[in-house]
């Protein structure tokens, strides 16, 4: 089923009413533009506000009890509503309706109206940044403590959106919701182009770097954190490589953090060159829609010699593919996990691959006793030998 309408919503200055305008101004192929639904407020008027209708309290409470409103909520003490009517008409001009309207309002109009959700988020200094210039005052501990709560509790919403975007650059989020919009329910393997606009708004992956995307993919790099023989360790500048040992294996993290929307899922795999090598990688068969946390696997080196794995290298690919239609999100254990500790098993030193490992370096000592009682026997023999020849 195709949307019909956009939510824009987020944290408290992410921008949602500058990506708004800015998507207005935009045609679509089909000659159909994005259209702000008016809403109604009983928070004073700012400078850059043109999305509002300022009205008190009384006449808000009035389209209330006259069940006028499509919504309604308090944000920061203030009343916020849409009239029906408002939506009614951009519908009627075969425009895309955009509600701007906060994470809570989204929560409630998701159960009311097919709308694809878009949760807008940045990084805390810039939010505070932009807080600073819209106000024109640098805020108190006070009003830096409310901020910082308020914010807490939008992106408690933030898994019920179908894309969280990290609204640091505004060309960048208009672009991908332009997008998004075309390529709704169509499936498929992401291309390039694709890729890289929505890591340059931190979907798909956070911490990424754009030279790793590769054709349809992107090239996982190692990271620091890794768990080997029964220890979590740590890469670094002075000890940049890690080192697993013959029959061996190592639970290695990635420098990047999956970010997924609800309509994508991700697969990756060893390159070739390790797996040459003799490196096996075991993950999961899929990183699942709307999961947020580190990437990690187990690499087992089959081989008889060490393979050396360098801090920061292309150890491993991912490929994202987007579903038709969008799933539930993820919800288990490991959501928001950026630690190694969160996902080693209690049993881990006990498990099948050490109980491997246990069995074959005691094959490993039998095999040097036995070569060592074969060199000993040699040894005689010629010590034998050469007394009778010594003899004769």
């Amino acid at each position: 089923m195709l949307f019909e309408s956009i939510i824009i919503t987020g944290t408290s200055c992410a921008g949602k009413s500058t990506i708004s305008q800015e998507l207005c101004k935009v045609t679509m192929g089909d000659g159909t533009r994005f259209e702000i639904v008016k809403a109604v407020t009983t928070r004073e008027k700012r400078a850059d506000d043109t999305n509002y209708d300022f009205i008190n309290d009384d006449s808000f409470n009035k389209l209330l009890r006259n069940k006028k409103l499509l919504l309604n909520s308090s944000y920061r003490n203030k009343k916020y509503g849409i009239k029906k009517s408002e939506y009614d008409k951009v519908i009627q001009k075969k425009n895309v309706p955009i509600l701007v309207i906060t994470p809570a309002c989204a929560i409630e109009l998701l159960t009311k109206k097919n709308c694809m959700c878009i949760f807008l988020d940045a990084e805390d200094e810039i939010l505070i940044d932009r807080w600073e210039k819209r106000s024109g005052i640098q805020p108190d501990k006070t009003a830096r403590k409310e901020f910082d709560r308020q914010n807490k509790e939008d992106r408690s919403y933030q898994n019920n959106a179908h894309y969280i975007l990290n609204n640091s650059d505004i060309s960048a989020s208009v672009s991908l919701i332009v997008s998004l919009w075309d390529y709704q329910n169509q499936g498929g393997v992401l291309s390039q182009e694709l890729i890289k606009n929505m890591l340059d708004c931190g979907v798909l992956l956070r911490d990424a770097d754009l030279k790793m995307i590769k054709g349809a993919s992107y090239d996982l790099r190692l990271g620091d954190e890794y768990y080997y023989d029964g220890k979590i360790r740590k890469l670094s500048d002075a000890n940049p490589f890690l080192t697993i040992e013959p029959y061996d294996y190592a639970i290695v993290s990635c420098k990047e953090m999956a970010w997924m929307p609800r309509d994508v899922i991700a697969k990756f795999g060893l390159t070739v060159g390790l797996f040459c090598q003799g490196v096996i990688l075991s993950n999961g068969p899929q990183i699942d829609p709307g999961f947020r946390g580190k990437l990690f696997c187990l690499l087992f080196n089959t081989s008889n010699r060490a393979v050396h794995l360098k801090r920061g290298n292309h150890y491993a690919t991912i490929e994202f593919n987007k579903l038709i239609g969008c799933a539930e999100p993820y919800e288990g254990r490991y959501q928001d996990k950026k630690n190694i500790i969160d996902y080693i098993p209690e049993n881990a030193l006990y498990g099948a691959i050490n109980e491997l490992k246990k069995e074959i370096e005691q094959l490993k000592a039998e095999s040097r006793i036995m070569q060592n009682i074969y060199l000993g026997v040699v040894a005689l023999m010629f010590a034998i030998i050469s007394i009778l020849l010594v003899l004769k």
